[in-house]
């Protein structure tokens, strides 16, 4: 089955895997010092699967969704925690 090339489809594949990974490090107990650590290791899952999605499966506008998703969430966690 192939997977339609799609921008928001790509938006919302990163903010999925974010939330899920997020969720799972959230089990974890993080010291006061590691506020960000959660946000900041949920977001590497969503830059490997933009690599993927560009090079090995040729999803050009998923891959955008997923990137913009993962940038912004970044700058909101910098700018806002």
């Amino acid at each position: 089955m192939r997977i339609k090339d799609s921008f928001w489809l790509g938006m919302l594949i990163g903010a999925a895997v974010f939330a899920l990974f997020f969720l799972l490090l959230s089990l974890f107990p993080w010291g006061a010092a590691y506020t960000r650590a959660p946000y900041l290791l949920a977001f590497i899952p969503g830059i490997i699967l933009f690599r993927m999605s560009l090079v090995k499966w040729n999803l050009e506008k998923c891959g955008k969704g997923i990137l913009l998703v993962t940038f912004v969430g970044m700058l909101l966690v910098f700018f806002l925690i």
